[in-house]
């Protein structure tokens, strides 16, 4: 049998890889490493004997801070003038004689398990964090005791330098040769930070469990671990925000416990199986008017950024200067909570619309207000729509990633000739685009400043394609928006499908630059920050960012005018001001929306607005024709919030023609008045159009959106939907288009086009018809011979309605030709048979949304047939009623 072992290696293969290792990489002993580790202990135990005879000679630190339990935080608005306190820890102590033992012993054992037994600082803890930072070249680990962390109370950060720990180390010293162990224990409850706007655990207590602190000895084991795991990370550790982690810390703490002999096995055990016992106080115990809550909130974000601790806001004896105009904030908060200004929510909705705003100086950076939602829905430091949310910003993304970056090459100006199809419709390959409305061009061109006036989709697709998607993502970068994801690689961000998707801040933030000559200045709030003696602790030092030229940014605000005074977005005007702007707005299935927004300026403010469902879904969605609410809130904002002051800008508004004089064209690579088939881009798909108004629809990544049919019914009579009519003499309808069941009259129409030419005596002539909302065009007059039936004029139908039949002017004995109905799912071509003539040509059928039924089309022509679900499908004239489809979670950027 054989044996089994290790494989036997060859020796020079062997030698040759060791002493290949030896020379490549030699490894350091094991004896340098901890001889180098005693070195370093060496000079940091020489550096603590220095610095405590320092300590003891010079007196630097203050201790006295710690007890200044008397001062609140004072918060001062852009004039400097006090605007609101957050009150201190300690102003309603909790002695330490009242505070539960469970607790004490939770704290102590999670945070300081040597607490009654060192001096303020622990030599081990202190070796071991020396240990580390050296092996990861880093001042990280923090060796804090409970004494340190109280003394960060003083120090108000928590910058993890070497500078910093010496000078913790220092105090914390002081504080234990001044102070008893219960002292120094009551005074860290009564002051550090629990969490959720609580300092001191009488504020914490009463936040998550409802106790005042007469009732402090009722709280349980379960609540006693939770509050003393909440120190080390307040924000992370949150129950209200982030239960599961709560009770993952609250388990360790009861498990330090156990191994510090405070409790038994099976206690311990008993008491991790618990939920979470919170009975959150509900009511506003801070005493901060409501209209500052998200303003307050956002102070602790920023001191999160620009890494100071947040224990500023809440210690006490501070003054922190902001950006903050207290009438515009007040302004923000009453039209955010105002229901007026919000879309009627549609019948089965579940919940409730939300809102946000914010407005800052261009000039400077400044936010003037911010309202993240409702104050309904308000929870401390909870989600806020304003600084936290990613939605698509819609057709408000195209000055920042189409038109502005356009202008900023020096090939393109306001009269600039832009394409947009014959039909508002356009092809790039496989992706299809309409604008969400038909409107006239000249030639299949408009100006530019037509097309951003009325925010049209095709021409701002095919300008993008134009200049290169990469020359719009940067533009829009430098401008503060981050659309580094590979799913920004395509043409839809011209329509505002961008990933992750973006805030209003954000959004305020890039048009500030349009405002500031080219030159964005960050968004901030936080001005300066003075200590209790008067110390500078923080000073906002500008970051000017060069997002275009200052031509760019005059010719924007010339044509982000003309929006307001000439476009779509009128109802932003404010009397006393001049406004600039751009709304934008995102579809969800053809007949609601998911997003709308609107961002826009004065000389002297900037702002965005978003309105929406927290998620939308099939039963929460926003009505369509609904994008006029944003500008209009921003209006009333600006109107109650700020003082006219007669400030102007320094350009004109951009107006002039609509139409370029442009020769016939049909650029390469262009298809135009095609109806390419739908395909998917990226995850972004495009949905069939309503007749009378093309919709341009987007789904976020992963999502397909489905358009619906057009609801029209044919009837059973002359005139039908299809091509150009085939046959009959030179027969001409008269002026007054029939419409309706077996031929009756209709709806008067106007002189149109003339009915085509066909052979023969008697025949019919059917003219071609297009659904596009307006009333039906009957053909021009003329004289049909002798004994011929009246030829059809070529009628364009309003949706919902048949072609008019026109009546001829001498033609006697006029004969509908009666075509053979076929009733079907999907594409339905009529064959109408005249008196005596040919029958006309199969007309074009359009792509519809999905599922479309299409009813009966008699009469000659062809009704829509039904497409899949792509882009943006035409339903033909006289298509009959196709049942509205919905799309998942797809979004599509309307054009408003």
């Amino acid at each position: 049998m054989k044996k089994t072992g290790k494989p036997v290696q060859n020796k020079n293969t062997s030698n040759s890889k060791t002493q290949a290792s030896k020379t490549s990489k030699k490894r350091v002993p094991r004896w340098v490493k901890v001889a180098w580790v005693f070195f370093f202990s060496a000079v940091v135990f020489v550096g603590l004997v220095i610095g405590f005879v320092w300590v003891y000679d010079m007196q630097k630190f203050n201790i006295l801070k710690i007890e200044q339990t008397s001062l609140p935080t004072e918060v001062y608005d852009r004039y400097g003038n006090l605007i609101f306190k957050i009150q201190p820890a300690g102003v309603d102590p909790v002695p330490l004689t009242q505070i539960p033992n469970n607790v004490q012993k939770a704290l102590i054992a999670t945070e300081d398990a040597n607490f009654y037994h060192n001096f303020g600082f622990s030599v081990k803890g202190y070796l071991r964090a020396a240990y580390y930072d050296l092996l990861h070249r880093q001042a990280a680990q923090g060796a804090s005791t409970i004494t340190q962390q109280l003394a960060d109370v003083v120090f108000l950060s928590h910058a993890k330098t070497i500078q910093r720990k010496i000078e913790q180390l220092f105090l914390s010293i002081q504080i234990s040769r001044q102070y008893s162990k219960n002292e120094i224990l009551d005074m860290y409850f009564n002051h550090v930070y629990f969490g959720n706007g609580a300092t001191g655990i009488a504020q914490a207590a009463y936040a998550y469990f409802g106790l005042r602190p007469s009732q402090m000895k009722q709280m349980t084991l379960a609540q006693s671990a939770l509050l003393a795991g909440l120190p080390q990370a307040p924000s992370l550790y949150d129950p209200l925000v982030n239960p599961q982690l709560a009770i993952a810390r609250r388990n360790l703490v009861l498990q330090r416990m156990y191994e510090q002999h405070y409790i038994s096995y099976s206690l311990m055990v008993k008491t991790q199986k618990l939920p979470l016992q919170l009975h959150a106080a509900t009511q506003n115990w801070t005493g901060i008017p409501a209209q500052y809550a998200y303003y307050r909130d956002y102070l602790y974000q920023e001191l999160e950024n620009i890494h100071l601790s947040t224990q500023l806001l809440t210690q006490g004896g501070v003054k922190i200067y902001t950006e903050l105009d207290p009438k515009l904030q007040l302004s923000a908060y009453n039209a955010v909570n105002n229901p007026n200004n919000y879309p009627p929510r549609l019948s089965g909705a579940t919940e409730q619309i939300q809102g946000a705003a914010v407005f800052l100086d261009p000039h400077t950076g400044g936010i003037m207000a911010l309202v993240g939602g409702k104050q309904g829905q308000y929870s401390f430091r909870g989600f806020d729509y304003a600084t936290d949310t990613q939605r698509s910003p819609g057709s408000a993304m195209k000055p920042l990633i189409v038109y502005g970056p356009a202008i900023q090459t020096g090939k393109w100006n306001a009269g600039s000739a832009l394409l947009d199809g014959k039909n508002n419709q356009l092809s790039f390959g496989s992706y299809t685009v309409h604008d969400w409305e038909t409107h006239p061009t000249v030639n299949g061109y408009v100006t530019l400043r037509w097309a951003l006036s009325q925010s049209w989709n095709s021409p701002a697709v095919w300008l993008l394609d134009q200049i290169g998607i990469q020359t719009g993502i940067s533009f829009a970068e430098k401008a503060g928006i981050n659309l580094s994801s590979p799913a920004n690689q395509n043409l839809t961000i011209a329509l505002g499908n961008v990933t992750p998707g973006i805030s209003p801040l954000i959004l305020a933030d890039a048009y500030a630059s349009f405002d500031n000559n080219g030159v964005r200045m960050p968004a901030h709030i936080i001005d300066r920050i003075v200590g209790p003696s008067g110390e500078l602790i923080y000073q906002y030092v500008p970051q000017p960012v060069t997002v275009m030229s200052t031509s760019t940014a005059n010719q924007m605000v010339g044509l982000l005018r003309n929006n307001v005074v000439n476009g779509i977005v009128a109802g932003a005007a404010a009397p006393g001001f001049q406004v600039a702007g751009k709304t934008g707005s995102v579809g969800y299935t053809n007949y609601t929306d998911s997003d709308l927004w609107v961002a826009a300026f004065t000389p002297t403010v900037v702002g965005a607005i978003w309105e929406g469902y927290p998620v939308t879904n099939m039963q929460n969605m926003l009505p369509d024709g609904t994008s006029h609410y944003p500008p209009e809130m921003f209006s009333q904002i600006i109107r109650n919030g700020l003082t006219p002051n007669g400030a102007k800008f320094n350009v004109p508004v951009a107006a002039g023609p609509a139409f370029p004089a442009v020769k016939s064209t049909n650029p390469k690579n262009q298809q135009i008045g095609t109806r390419a088939k739908p395909e998917n881009l990226s995850g972004v798909s495009s949905s069939g159009s309503t007749t009378g108004g093309n919709t341009q629809s987007i789904s976020p990544t992963g999502n397909t959106s489905s358009g619906s049919s057009s609801s029209g019914t044919s009837t059973t009579g002359s005139g039908s939907s299809g091509s150009t009519g085939s046959t009959g003499t030179t027969g001409t309808s008269g002026t007054t288009g029939t419409s309706g069941t077996s031929g009756t009259s209709g709806s008067t129409g106007n002189a149109g086009n003339t009915g085509s030419t066909g052979q023969g005596t008697g025949s019919t002539a059917t003219g071609s018809g297009t659904s596009g909302g307006s009333i039906g065009v009957s053909g021009s007059g003329g004289t049909s011979p002798s004994g011929s039936t009246t030829g059809t004029g070529t009628g364009t139908t309003g949706a919902g309605s048949t072609t008019g039949t026109g009546t001829g002017t001498t033609g006697t004995g006029s004969t509908t030709g009666t075509g053979a109905s076929t009733t079907g799912t999907g594409s339905t071509t009529g064959t109408g048979t005249g008196t005596t003539g040919s029958s006309v040509s199969t007309g074009t059928s359009g792509n519809s949304g999905s599922t479309g039924t299409s009813s009966t089309a008699s009469g000659t022509g062809t009704s829509g047939s039904t497409g899949g679900t792509g882009s943006i499908g035409n339903s033909g004239s006289n298509s009959t009623t196709g049942t509205s489809s919905t799309n998942g979670n797809g979004s599509s950027s309307k054009g408003h």
